[in-house]
């Protein structure tokens, strides 16, 4: 419990640190996910209550050099390779383990931003890609379907061998101590047109975005390590497809959020995730429609709608729908692009 506690304390932290030195975190990154920390409504089906999650995601950068390259007018492209860990955390309502089955996502990236058209036009229509590649856990031993079962082991070959397609999988989930463990490869692509201001700084845009994120057994496609048991991998799939779309503006000087409020601009997001070929009970769907606010520090105030199954490790065998609202960081703020 206090690890977690210890990583949440990490994120308010950073919070102080953003709201004080909008120098600092000056790395860019074009493509991923945001940190957040917020309460989340539960989902009907696991008969849990959910105090609050938190993602406090980290990059670390051998090199980022995106943001200084497109600050250089000579420069049409920039690159960054990191290390990216990817917990996520979720308190439930139980005095006795009220902490559980965390997510860990660690991995090598790497991605490229690249202007494709002319830096003297008005408008900046950008390409990016991103690759990143590792592992996938939530540090748990047990049977995903028998918390006195060790999984991998004859008996819970046997667990798996009584589930067939009308099994209801919510139902008799281990949600206590259940094993979730795969590596993972991750393809994503993102095309974004933007508008300038007179500082060459954008204040409005769309993004768009698309990636393919395949489960494998191996450690980067090369050694016998972390990977899923066969039974596991064949109720929760190896692909899933992710489609978003992100429209940005910025906020009016004269506005009621800008003048009163210190809101500096806002994004919609809406994004949506297939599962393919999972357990047929498994709801394939999630859609996600997210608003946020951000401040000039780049800390966001965000409420997303959620429906489809969820995305909190083997707990993809829930789903409903789910609001999340809370505190988040923007990844790709708004820089001056010399032109």
């Amino acid at each position: 419990m206090k690890k977690h506690l210890t990583i949440i304390i990490l994120v308010f932290l950073i919070i102080k640190i953003h709201s004080q030195d909008k120098s600092l975190f000056r790395a860019v990154y074009p493509i991923g996910d945001r940190q957040a920390l917020g309460y989340k409504t539960n989902i009907k089906s696991s008969n849990e209550t959910i105090i609050f999650e938190a993602s406090p995601i980290l990059r670390m950068p051998f090199f980022n050099n995106i943001r200084e390259r497109f600050m250089d007018k000579k420069d049409k492209k920039g690159a960054t390779l990191y290390i990216g860990f990817n917990p996520t955390l979720r308190m439930y309502n139980d005095s006795s383990r009220p902490v559980r089955t965390p997510s860990y996502k660690i991995g090598l990236g790497y991605q490229e931003l690249h202007r494709i058209n002319n830096k003297n036009s008005d408008k900046g229509h950008f390409f990016s890609y991103m690759l990143e590649s590792g592992h996938y856990s939530n540090g748990q031993n047990n049977s995903a379907f028998s918390n006195s079962i060790v999984d991998g082991t004859p008996e819970s070959e046997q667990v798996y061998q009584s589930i067939n397609s009308g099994t209801n999988l919510s139902n008799i989930l281990n949600r206590e101590s259940g094993n979730f463990s795969t590596n993972f490869t991750e393809i994503a692509l993102s095309y974004r047109i933007v508008e300038f201001d007179e500082n060459i700084t954008p204040i409005s845009g769309t993004k768009f975005n698309l990636s393919w994120n395949r489960f494998h057994n191996n450690l980067l496609h090369l050694f016998d390590i972390g990977g899923y048991t066969k039974e596991d991998i064949n109720i929760y799939g190896k692909n899933r497809f992710k489609l978003g779309i992100e429209q940005f503006c910025a906020l009016s000087e004269k506005g009621f959020l800008k003048n009163k409020l210190h809101f500096d601009r806002v994004s919609f997001n809406l994004d949506y995730e297939y599962i393919y070929k999972p357990h047929p009970f498994v709801n394939p769907s999630r859609f996600e429609l997210t608003a946020i606010s951000y401040f000039e520090n780049n800390v966001g105030l965000f409420i997303s709608g959620i429906y489809g199954h969820d995305n909190y490790n083997y707990r993809f065998v829930d789903s409903g729908f789910q609001l999340f609202l809370g505190l988040t960081f923007d990844i790709f703020p708004p820089f001056e692009m010399g032109n």
